[in-house]
């Protein structure tokens, strides 16, 4: 019975695609499709997961050795939607009235001193970067007026 059980898990995990074993579950609201999993140069430092998300930006998404996202960045000049990455974003930094929901991504940074930094366009064309602690504050936000 428990080699029955032991010879199912094996088929099944070997039934998912590769990426979808690599790809952490927290990544699974982004929606990715095309998805790739590289090791960095130096293997013991992380994955890049390569994907698209449903709008259509290609993205890529930098693990740290433990599997934790470290950045997200547009892959050859694509923008990416703040509503697309949302879900990784704490409640708090999004209940921010500085928080640029409508703005267009190209990186998002999840700094490990608890600060998340973002790079992009707002809604009236304009870049900017800012910098949020994990808790909401917000620590810097610069535009390029």
């Amino acid at each position: 019975m428990k080699q029955a059980i032991l010879t199912a898990a094996l088929l099944t995990a070997l039934a998912l695609p590769v990426a979808a074993q690599q790809v952490p579950a927290e990544l699974d609201p982004l929606g990715l499709s095309d998805v790739q999993v590289r090791d960095k140069k130096h293997s013991d430092y992380g994955r890049v997961i390569l994907g698209t998300l449903p709008g259509g930006a290609r993205i890529a998404v930098e693990l740290d050795r433990d599997g934790r996202v470290e950045e997200i960045e547009g892959r050859r000049g694509d923008r990416f939607p703040v509503s697309a990455v949302a879900p990784l974003i704490p409640e708090a930094v999004r209940a921010n009235p500085a928080w640029p929901a409508d703005a267009m991504l190209e990186k998002l940074d999840f700094d490990h001193h608890d600060r998340i930094e973002i790079e992009g366009r707002l809604a009236d064309g304009r870049e900017f970067d800012a910098e949020f602690a994990r808790d909401g504050r917000l620590i810097d936000f610069d535009t390029d007026d």
